[in-house]
C-alpha cells in the first residue's frame, strides 16, 4: 500500500491531480500544498480521533490537552483503571468513555493489534476498526489517512470536506457522504491528497467570511 511520508509526497500527488481536475488546480494555485499532518498511530492516535468525534476543533484541542495532562503516555490499563469522574474532568462524555474503555479492553484481550494494522491493507484496517464500539467510517478513514499515512482514503462523511467541495465547485448544495464518495472516485489513487486540499480550501475560504 502507498503512504505519504513527507510534504513533498502530498505536493507531487496534487500536481498530478491539478493536471486532470480544474477545481483541484484552482485550490492548489490559491493555497499551495496542504500540511501533511501525519500523526502517531496506535492507542494514543485512536484516542485522539475518538476525542475529536462530533466536536469542534477548538473543543477537541481543549479536551485533548486536559487528557494529555492526566495521561501523558496513555496505556490501555490506564483507561481501564480510570474513574468516570477522572475522564469526565477531561471533558470526555459518557459515550466516549465507553468507547475508550471498549478499545482498551479489546487491546488488552488481544482482539485488536494496532501494531499489526500498520502492515495491513486499507480494507482490513477499516474493517477491524469499524468493528469496535464507537468507531465509524469517519474515524477509521481518518486513522488510515493521518495516522497511517495512506494515500487513497477519503472520509466523505466529513462536513468540512462536503462544504469545501461545494465551495470549490460552486454548487448550491453540499453533497452528502454517499454523493461525495462517488465524486471522489476520480481522484484515485490520491484521494487523501484531495481531502487535504479540500480541508485547506474550506478553512481558507471560511476565514474570509
Amino acid at each position: 500500500m502507498q503512504t505519504y511520508t513527507t510534504q513533498s509526497d502530498v505536493e507531487a500527488a496534487l500536481i498530478s491531480l491539478a493536471d486532470q481536475d480544474e477545481g483541484m488546480a484552482r485550490a492548489f494555485e490559491k493555497y499551495g500544498t496542504p500540511p501533511l499532518r501525519r500523526r502517531k498511530d496506535g492507542f494514543a492516535g485512536l484516542i485522539g480521533l475518538l476525542i475529536s468525534q462530533q466536536v469542534s476543533t477548538k473543543a477537541a484541542q481543549a479536551i485533548q490537552a486536559r487528557f494529555d495532562a492526566q495521561f501523558p503516555k496513555p496505556q490501555p490499563e490506564h483507561l481501564l483503571a480510570a474513574s468516570d469522574e477522572r475522564l469526565a474532568a477531561c471533558g470526555i462524555s459518557r459515550p466516549k468513555q465507553r468507547y475508550l474503555r471498549h478499545l482498551a479492553s479489546a487491546i488488552v484481550a488481544r482482539d485488536v493489534d494496532l501494531k499489526a494494522l500498520r502492515g495491513a491493507d486499507d480494507a482490513a484496517v477499516f474493517d477491524k476498526l469499524t468493528s469496535l464500539l464507537g468507531i465509524g467510517p469517519w474515524t477509521a478513514d481518518c486513522y488510515l489517512l493521518f495516522n497511517l499515512g495512506r494515500c487513497d482514503r477519503f472520509p466523505a462523511g466529513d462536513l468540512a470536506l462536503q462544504e469545501g467541495y461545494r465551495l470549490l465547485y460552486c454548487l448550491n448544495e453540499r453533497p452528502d457522504a454517499t454523493r461525495l464518495s462517488e465524486l471522489a472516485q476520480r481522484w484515485q489513487p490520491h484521494r487523501a491528497a484531495a481531502a487535504r486540499m479540500l480541508w485547506t480550501f474550506y478553512n481558507g475560504e471560511l476565514g474570509k467570511a
